[in-house]
C-alpha cells in the first residue's frame, strides 16, 4: 500500500485526533496550527463522551488513558422544567452491545484531552507539527481542514455553506454544585432554552446554560454571586450552587452544513468546519470524532475504492457522513423547537413523551440510543 501524504489544518481535538488516526494507518501527516501547545490547552470547557465515541477511542488505542482523565456518570436526569416532568436514564437503559459498561457516558475536560493528544502527536514520527503553512499543496494526497466553525480554510476554498443562527446564546463555566446524587448528569428543558450539568468530579460540574441573547448578555454583566443566585432558581431543589470556578465563556448557536468541495476533491472539511448544530444532548465533539473515524477508514481503504469513488473522494466521504449529520441537525433542532417554547398546545404531547419514556423501557432505551450511539454501526471486531 502506498503511503499517503496528508495535510491537516487545525490541531484542536478534531484535527489532533485525525492526525493520530491517520498516523495509525501509516500515513505521513503534516499538522498545521498557529497556536502553541500551551495555547491549545487554554479552553476551559468539558466534552460529553458517548458510547460510540468510547468505541472509536478504543479502536484508536486511546480510551484507557482518556478514561483515566474522564469522569463517568451512570444516570442522566432529563427534566421538563415547565411541566415538572422528569425521567431518569440508567446504565440498564443502554443497548445490548453496551451492556458491559457501568457508565452511560463520560465527561472529559478540554485540557486533559488535549494534553493526551498533543503528547501522542509530539512523540509520533509520522506527524510533523508546524505553526505556519509554507507547504506546497501539490505534495499532498489530501488536504483536510479541521479549523473550527469559523473556518478560514472553508472561506478560502469558497465552499457552499448553509448556516442559520438560533435566537439563543450559551454561557458555560465550571461550578461547585452540592446535593446532586453521585455520578449524575442533567439535561433540563426550560422555555428559555436547555440547561445541562455535566459532572467533572463528585461536586464540580460543567454548566452549559442556554437563553435568549438579551438574557445571556445580562448574565454576563452581573456579579458571580448574582449569577449563582439566578442559577439556583433554575436547578432542581436538591442542588445548591456554591462557587464558580475559572472563567465564564459565551458563544452563539447555529445549525450549519457544508457541501463537499466540487472544484477539488482532495480538499475535505471535517468537524465543526463542516457542520454545526445546537449543543443540546452533547453531540458536538462526538459527531466530529465520527467524522475522524469515517475519514481515516476511507483513506486507509483508498486503493480498494472504485475509480469513481477515488476521483470524487470528498463526495464519497460527504455521502457516508451526511445521514448522521443531517439526523443530528434535525434531532437537536426538534428538541429545541419542541421543548424550548411556551406553546401550550404542545404540552399534552410533552407529557405523553415523558409518560412513555418512564413506563416503557423499550422506548426509553431507543430514544437514549439516538443520543449515545452512532446511526451508522461500525465493525470494531475486525
Amino acid at each position: 500500500m502506498i503511503k499517503k501524504n496528508i495535510k491537516v489544518i487545525g490541531s484542536g481535538p478534531t484535527g489532533s485526533l485525525l492526525a493520530l488516526a491517520l498516523a495509525l494507518k501509516k500515513c505521513n501527516v503534516t499538522l498545521i496550527d498557529p497556536l502553541s501547545d500551551a495555547e491549545l490547552l487554554e479552553k476551559d470547557k468539558g466534552y460529553a463522551v458517548t458510547q460510540s465515541t468510547r468505541k472509536i477511542f478504543e479502536e484508536l488505542g486511546l480510551w484507557h488513558n482518556i478514561q483515566k482523565s474522564s469522569f463517568g456518570f451512570d444516570t442522566l436526569s432529563i427534566i421538563d422544567d415547565v411541566l415538572s416532568q422528569s425521567v431518569l436514564v440508567r446504565n440498564s437503559d443502554l443497548k445490548k452491545f453496551n451492556k458491559d459498561q457501568k457508565d452511560i457516558g463520560w465527561v472529559v475536560e478540554h485540557k486533559n484531552l488535549m494534553k493526551l493528544l498533543l503528547n501522542k502527536i509530539n512523540n509520533n514520527k509520522l506527524i510533523k507539527k508546524l505553526n505556519f503553512d509554507s507547504c506546497d499543496n501539490k505534495h499532498f494526497d489530501f488536504i483536510i481542514a479541521a479549523d473550527g466553525r469559523e473556518s478560514s480554510t472553508r472561506k478560502k476554498w469558497q465552499v457552499k455553506y448553509f448556516k442559520s443562527f438560533y435566537n439563543q446564546r450559551c454561557i458555560s463555566f465550571k461550578a461547585i454544585l452540592n446535593g446532586s446524587p453521585h455520578k449524575r448528569a442533567y439535561e433540563i428543558f426550560r422555555s428559555e432554552g436547555p440547561l445541562a450539568l455535566l459532572p467533572l468530579s463528585d461536586n464540580i460540574y460543567q454548566v452549559i446554560w442556554f437563553s435568549s441573547e438579551s438574557d445571556t448578555k445580562s448574565k454576563l454583566e452581573i456579579t458571580q454571586t448574582k449569577l449563582l443566585e439566578k442559577l439556583s432558581a433554575e436547578l432542581p431543589d436538591n442542588i445548591n450552587p456554591e462557587k464558580i470556578i475559572g472563567n465564564i465563556s459565551s458563544f452563539s448557536l447555529a445549525k450549519a452544513f457544508a457541501f463537499p468541495n466540487l472544484e477539488n476533491f482532495k480538499n475535505i472539511l471535517v468537524g465543526d468546519s463542516a457542520h454545526s448544530f445546537h449543543p443540546v444532548g452533547g453531540q458536538g465533539l462526538n459527531s466530529c470524532i465520527r467524522d475522524v473515524y469515517e475519514l481515516s477508514l476511507l483513506i486507509n481503504n483508498y486503493e480498494r475504492l472504485s475509480i469513481i469513488d477515488r476521483k470524487f473522494f470528498s463526495l464519497k466521504y460527504f455521502l457516508n457522513r451526511a445521514i448522521d449529520i443531517i439526523s443530528l441537525i434535525l434531532f437537536t433542532d426538534f428538541l429545541i423547537s419542541f421543548f424550548s417554547n411556551r406553546i401550550i398546545i404542545l404540552y399534552p404531547f410533552r407529557y405523553f413523551i415523558f409518560f412513555i419514556m418512564k413506563k416503557i423501557p423499550f422506548i426509553r432505551i431507543n430514544i437514549f440510543s439516538v443520543m449515545t450511539d452512532s446511526i451508522k454501526r461500525y465493525d470494531f471486531t475486525r
